[in-house]
């Protein structure tokens, strides 16, 4: 960035987080959800929603607020992504003086995992013939076949932390399983794993509207490299061949079609995204938890068989992704809610998840929660996560190797993150053994 366009982010990241605290303090719906006190702790901000109705009005569009409402609109067939027009459509929904500190930066012809080239912001179908692709190599078979290697994986990163004593959970397991992951997935070697990790955290942002505008160069950049490396990557496999799914994504066939060059790049770049960040965060909220409730724990490392369940209960209790958007392509009656169309539908996964109408005493962790499998954190319907079972194993493993050391305990003070729709930690510092 030039010092021209740093001084300018850095005066719309001031006027903005000055607007959205005004707005807070008159309990404006918009200024609570994105005051800075919510990545601390969102969930009585939820609440204080839910008492509103199942579908409530702010500048950045209606808010779903029960488990009933976000179930239905997930599933429902008039109602599509808006991840390719979600910037077009939240400041279309605001008043117009508010829109340039909202604006992102232009990323004319960058790759974009969330756009409309990509699965995650397609519908109909174009959508279907990508899916049908991915998921013919993207199996959960596949996936468990990498159980081995990640244990491998997370008892060597634990192993050179020192394997007891006090270590930042985020940075020595957390932060790096996943990415050590994908690139197994991937064909990815080692060597670049940390290139990776930097790439992925900073592309992470897109997820995230109101990141900082340094931020948003970082992950600009980080995509223009990411569409560099993975161009190189898919040429050297056009001829070598592995055994891996970008190998495998390069020959699937649907119907006589592959994927061209430009939809394998996005999809790779959108596989690094979707299957990295939120996995760390899911790791870290975990954590979290444990560290909270040091007798689950100990259930946990004394029957290890229940950690499958504990993982669901994890995801629902503080889910890694807290918002997802849709638009209903005409007006709907769902979950005792008008749905207008054509606007952007802010669904409050976070909110769902804890619904007292589903999940009795909501607020509560509990790894023994019968129906926490519930949870909408995955999504659910035509754009339900794909990557929801690497996700799940990624965690199994986390969590199964840092209880083999003992039950954690909390060595310092945790930092969260300063995100909105991404929920996970900076630091974590945890005590083994």
């Amino acid at each position: 960035m030039s010092p021209l366009q740093q001084l300018h982010g850095k005066a719309r990241d001031t006027i903005r987080g000055g607007l959205l605290a005004a707005m807070s303090r008159r309990g404006d719906v918009t200024g609570v959800l994105l005051d800075p006190r919510m990545a601390i702790d969102p969930y009585p901000a939820y609440d204080w929603l839910r008492e509103r109705g199942p579908l409530v009005p702010s500048n950045l569009g209606p808010m779903t607020t029960t488990h009933e409402l976000v179930n239905a609109l997930l599933r429902h067939p008039a109602v599509v992504s808006a991840n390719a027009r979600r910037e077009e459509l939240m400041l279309a929904s605001m008043p117009p003086g508010m829109r340039w500190l909202f604006r992102g930066p232009d990323r004319t012809g960058v790759v974009d995992p969330l756009g409309a080239e990509s699965m995650i912001g397609m519908d109909g179908p174009e959508h279907a013939r990508l899916r049908t692709l991915v998921s013919s190599v993207f199996t959960p078979a596949r996936v468990e076949r990498l159980r081995p290697r990640l244990e491998e994986i997370a008892e060597e990163l634990l192993d050179a932390a020192g394997g007891q004593g006090d270590v930042d959970v985020m940075h020595v397991l957390a932060g790096p399983l996943p990415v050590r992951a994908i690139c197994e997935v991937l064909g990815v070697p080692p060597s670049d794993a940390e290139r990776f990790r930097r790439w992925g955290r900073a592309g992470a942002v897109d997820l995230d509207s109101m990141a900082p505008a340094h931020e948003q160069h970082a992950a600009t950049q980080a995509l223009v490299e990411l569409e560099a490396y993975f161009d190189r990557l898919i040429s050297e496999r056009e001829h070598t061949g592995g055994d891996d799914i970008l190998s495998a994504l390069i020959e699937a066939e649907s119907e006589g079609g592959r994927l061209n060059r430009r939809e394998l790049i996005t999809m790779a770049v959108l596989l690094l995204f979707a299957g990295f960040e939120t996995t760390v965060n899911l790791i870290g909220n975990g954590t979290a938890a444990l560290l909270a409730h040091p007798e689950q724990a100990q259930d946990l490392r004394a029957d290890p068989s229940l950690v499958p369940g504990a993982v669901e209960e994890m995801l629902r209790y503080d889910t890694p992704v807290q918002v997802v958007a849709r638009i209903a392509t005409r007006e709907l009656r769902l979950g005792g809610a008008q749905v207008p169309a054509g606007e952007m539908i802010s669904l409050l996964l976070g909110a769902a998840n804890r619904d007292p109408a589903v999940f009795d005493d909501p607020h509560r962790f509990d790894i023994h929660r019968p129906n926490a499998r519930r949870h909408l954190s995955f999504a659910a319907g035509p754009h339900h996560c794909l990557g929801a079972s690497l996700a799940r194993l990624e965690a199994q493993v986390a969590f199964a190797a840092l209880l083999r050391r003992g039950v954690p305990r909390p060595a310092g003070e945790a930092v969260r993150r300063r995100t909105y729709i991404l929920r996970g930690f900076e630091r974590l510092p945890v005590a083994l053994g």
